[in-house]
This record gives structure tokens, C-alpha cells and sequence, in this order.
């Protein structure tokens, strides 16, 4: 039996008009009554479109438009539905259900030629729309889903959005996934199953921007080989992922990298071999719980874009890296000192590199470590050249009055030895392989020896150093 609700649909959809039964005494439509008007419903009055617009009705039954070609838009907003809408392999013009109850949605393969709207919707389970074509726009804002919004393999011609308070308890799955547009997480509360990423999009293309700020993500979003064209911006987010990854950027690509995630996050955000052609964030709020792996990440430039970060120095960065990077690996500094030189940056970027070698010295032990203090303190890995010219001096005034004090030493042959002077004594002693006739003219003994040996140690220590010093210098 017809309901009165019915009734008023069929008319409304004759002359396409809005039926509002929101307060109304009878809200009863039956999904099988709606399925029949939309697929085989009476045509429309003269000079009309007929198209269902429905609101605040409650839709009894399951709506099941599988495989079906409906050629009106389909508006069924704020109606309670008693059971899932299944929509799988459906091809709509639009498709609007903002404000609407539902148990689930199911909607694998879909085609939509324009929008998809489910905006302040209550979703109790599952939104199934793998696969699915939508040539506009998919908006989900201020939603709730109790389960997880599958979207894997979609093809988005416009944007996505998951906006302002939208909250979907299971996650969402975007691996594969292509969005024309922006994808804008902002203010979403997003959760996760078991082991399962609150937003899992291996893989995803985002020809807009990809927009996180302060999204709160329970259980770590996976971008692993993203190509996002106008850049990701998380700013102000919770990640949380404690025993594991909170974010990964692995082989992800994008214009524009923003990183500045809340102080609540905790676990390891890794940017391994990702490129990006500016990377915006604070080493000086950098949250305590949150790892970082930067091995294989490049960019062109660090910058900042707004007045509520003040510029920071390399000191900063280096005291970051040193204290959330999980391990040491030379690329990240050679990154940040080439980085710093494109801004002109260059006494910073030789500090960088200087640490980088004191730091890959000492990963290769205690010989290693060894070495580099000596090179550290020579030369500065060839950094400070004028620490080694220092050296030189000290050592050879310090030579010179030893030996001026000491007094001519024994000759080895009597009446063939130069003039006694202890500044060339010394000058030959210190430099090796140039001989200018005194070293091997005497003969020192004693404590004088031990001099004469002490200088020659640090001549070829210095020579060494210079040498590997200045390999580094012609490298850059």
C-alpha cells in the first residue's frame, strides 16, 4: 500500500520539486517505492525534470540501485535509513545524502558525474567506495563514520574532503587513489582498527594540495611513494603511533613540504628517500615523542612561510638531528649544508659539514674517532685551514726556542755541518719530504731527541690532514 509520504514523492518528483518531510506526520518512504520512481517512475509533468530531492524522511527497507543508470540527480538528505544504501557498479548524475542516518554505505565501483555529498552525515558502519569514479567533488565534512571510508583505487576529478570535525572511528583507505583537486583533512579526528593506518594511501596522486591541519590521526598515516603535486601541509596534527610509524613520506613527492606537527605526537616519521622542493618546519618545537629518518631525503630549500616561527640557526638543526634522528647516515648533512649555501648561508653550511665529519668518524670506531680528533683539532677536516697554519706557527716557535735554548746539537759529521739555526733546524724537521740540509746534519740525543721526534710526528700528522682536507675541499 502506498504511504501519504509516497504520494507526495511521486508528485514532487514529477515536477521536480523539494519534498521536505522534515516535522511532518508521515515520513514513511520505502526503498523499494523510491527504487521504482527512480528507475522506472512516471514522467515528468510538462516542462519539468523529474528528479528525486528529498529531505527528513525516514526510508524503510534497503535502497539497492546495484548495476542501475539513473539519469536525475539523486538528493536524499537528512532521511533515516533503516538499513545499508548499496549503489555497487551504479551510474548517477549526483548523488547528495548530507545529513542523512545510515548504517552503511555501499558504493564499490560507483560512476558520479559530478558531486558526491555526505556532508554532516552519521554513518554507523562501513562507506565502501573502492573504485569508485567521481568527476567532481566527494565531501564528507563535519561526518561521522563508525567504521572505515574505503577509497582505495578511486578516481576523484575533483577535490576530497574530510573536514571540519569529521570523525571516522575505523580509518581511511586511499591506496592507489587519484584526487584532481585538493584533499583536505583539516580538523579531522581520524582512528584505526587493530594494527591498521588511520589513513592508509600508499601510493596516492593529489594533484591539489594535500591539507592536515590539525588533524589528529590515531594509528599513523601512510603516504609511502605519494605524489602530491601542490604540496602537504601538516600543521598543528597529532600523529600518534608510539611503537612505530606515525608518518611516513617514503619516495613521496611534492612541491611543498609543511611539518610541524603538535606536541602530543609520538612515534617515528620517516622522509627516507623523498624529494620535496621545500620543506617548512621548527626544529625548536620538534615533539619530544616523534623520531625522525631523513636517509635519501632531498630538497632545494628549509624555509618558513609565516611570522610565527623564528628563522633558525644550523646550531638548532644540527642539536635536532642529533637528538630525534635514528642514526647517522652523511646525506642528511650534505642536504642541509647544500641547502644552507643556496641561501647564501655558507659559514653555517662549513659548520654542518664539520660536524658531519666528526660524526662519521666516530661511526667507524675508536681508531676512526681517533683520526678524526686528530683532524678535528688539525685542520677542522679541512673546514678551518687556518687552524693548520696556526699548528705550523706554534710548532715551529716552539721548536725554534727549544733548540735556540739547547744550543748547537752534535754534528754527525764535524766540519761538513751547516751554520747552526734552529728555525730551519726545526722548519726541516716539521716538513716532510723537503729537505733543506739540516735535518740529517745533526745528530740530537737525549731530551732533544725526543723533541726533534715530537715535531716530526706532528709534521706528518699535519701533512695528512691537509691532504685529506683538501680531497674534501675539491670535492665541493
Amino acid at each position: 500500500m502506498v504511504t501519504t509520504a509516497e504520494r507526495q514523492l511521486r508528485r514532487a518528483f514529477r515536477t521536480g520539486t523539494v519534498l521536505d518531510l522534515t516535522g511532518a506526520a508521515h515520513t514513511v518512504v520505502r526503498a523499494e517505492f523510491l527504487a521504482g520512481l527512480l528507475l522506472d517512475g512516471p514522467g515528468a509533468a510538462g516542462g519539468r525534470i523529474a528528479r528525486v530531492d528529498l529531505a527528513g524522511a525516514r526510508i524503510t527497507g534497503r535502497l539497492d540501485l546495484t548495476g542501475a543508470r539513473i539519469d536525475t540527480p539523486l538528493r536524499l538528505r537528512r532521511c533515516v535509513f533503516d538499513e545499508k544504501v548499496q549503489l555497487d557498479h551504479a551510474d548517477l548524475v549526483s548523488l547528495n545524502l548530507d545529513g542523512s542516518v545510515l548504517p552503511a554505505i555501499e558504493a564499490e565501483a560507483v560512476r558520479v558525474a559530478t558531486g558526491f555529498g555526505l556532508r554532516d552525515a552519521r554513518i554507523a558502519g562501513d562507506v565502501w567506495l573502492t573504485q569508485a569514479r567521481v568527476d567532481g567533488t566527494v565531501e564528507f565534512d563535519r561526518s561521522t563514520v563508525g567504521g572505515t571510508v574505503h577509497l582505495q583505487r578511486a578516481v576523484i576529478g575533483g577535490g576530497l574532503h574530510l573536514r571540519e570535525g569529521v570523525r571516522i572511528d575505523g580509518g581511511i583507505t586511499l591506496g592507489g587513489s587519484r584526487v584532481g583537486a585538493d584533499l583536505s583533512l583539516t580538523h579531522a579526528r581520524i582512528g584505526s582498527t587493530g594494527d591498521a593506518w588511520a589513513v592508509a594511501a600508499a601510493g596516492l596522486h593529489v594533484g591539489g594540495a594535500l591539507l592536515a591541519h590539525r588533524m589528529h590521526a590515531d594509528g599513523g598515516v601512510n603516504l609511502i611513494g605519494a605524489q602530491l603535486g601542490g604540496g602537504v601541509a601538516f600543521h598543528d596534527c597529532v600523529l600518534l603511533r608510539p611503537d612505530g610509524y606515525a608518518l611516513l613520506l617514503i619516495e613521496a613527492q611534492a612541491r611543498l613540504l609543511t611539518l610541524r606537527p603538535a606536541a602530543e605526537s609520538a612515534g617515528t616519521i620517516s622522509l627516507r628517500d623523498a624529494h620535496f622542493g621545500r620543506v617548512v618546519d621548527d626544529p625548536v618545537t620538534w615533539p619530544a615523542g616523534c623520531r625522525i629518518e631523513l636517509d635519501g631525503l632531498t630538497y632545494d630549500r628549509l624555509t618558513r612561510r609565516s611570522e610565527d616561527v623564528a628563522e633558525w640557526t644550523a646550531s638548532q638543526r644540527l642539536a635536532w638531528m642529533a637528538r630525534y634522528s635514528t642514526g647517522f647516515s652523511p646525506g642528511p648533512y650534505e642536504q642541509l649544508a647544500a641547502a644552507l649555501r643556496r641561501d647564501g648561508r655558507e659559514q653555517e653550511a662549513r659548520q654542518v659539514m664539520l660536524v658531519r665529519e666528526r660524526l662519521r668518524h666516530q661511526a667507524m670506531g675508536r681508531l676512526g674517532a681517533a683520526w678524526g680528533a686528530v683532524q678535528n683539532a688539525g685542520i677542522g677536516f679541512g673546514y678551518h685551514p687556518v687552524r693548520a697554519l696556526l699548528w705550523l706557527v706554534a710548532v715551529i716557535a716552539a721548536g725554534t726556542g727549544w733548540f735556540a735554548v739547547a744550543g748547537p746539537l752534535r754534528a754527525v759529521k764535524p766540519g761538513e755541518a751547516p751554520t747552526w739555526d734552529p728555525f730551519l733546524y726545526t722548519l726541516d724537521v716539521l716538513v716532510p719530504l723537503v729537505d733543506l740540509g739540516h735535518d740529517k746534519a745533526w745528530d740530537p740525543v737525549g731530551a732533544d731527541k725526543a723533541v726533534t721526534l715530537t715535531v716530526m710526528a706532528i709534521g706528518w700528522i699535519l701533512a695528512t690532514t691537509v691532504v685529506a682536507g683538501a680531497g674534501r675541499a675539491l670535492r665541493r
